[in-house]
């Protein structure tokens, strides 16, 4: 049980926050690959339905890879660096610096389209 707004004491637990900016810096790393009818479709803005295949595939593909990113980063943090404190490497910090990557470098990736939905989840 957390304390207050926005403190956890089990963040780690929790997975990156499935939003449509994030896959546009996963595909602009390779790490993410859209099938050209895909991108084709994402290219005319065309709007998903809430719970699309397609919507779910790239927000479950995304998670998948931020999941992946943090599993090497420890891996890496533990053979490098022993003595590091890993209990920050999370997530959420990874999708956070993605985001943020993604607004510093917007003009970049613009040729990156993001899927649009009509949804209240995000």
């Amino acid at each position: 049980r957390g304390e207050g707004l926005g403190h956890f004491n089990d963040i780690e637990k929790v997975t990156m926050f499935a939003d449509y900016r994030v896959p546009q810096v996963l595909v602009h790393f390779g790490s993410l690959e859209y099938s050209s009818e895909l991108m084709e479709l994402l290219k005319q803005d065309t709007i998903l339905q809430n719970g699309d295949a397609r919507e779910v595939e790239i927000r479950g593909a995304s998670i998948y890879i931020i999941e992946q990113v943090k599993d090497r980063v420890l891996e890496i943090l533990k053979q490098k660096h022993p003595d590091v404190d890993a209990r920050n490497v999370n997530s959420i910090l990874i999708d956070q610096y993605l985001w943020d990557y993604r607004r510093e470098h917007a003009t970049e990736l613009e040729y990156i389209p993001f899927h649009k939905v009509l949804s209240i989840y995000y």
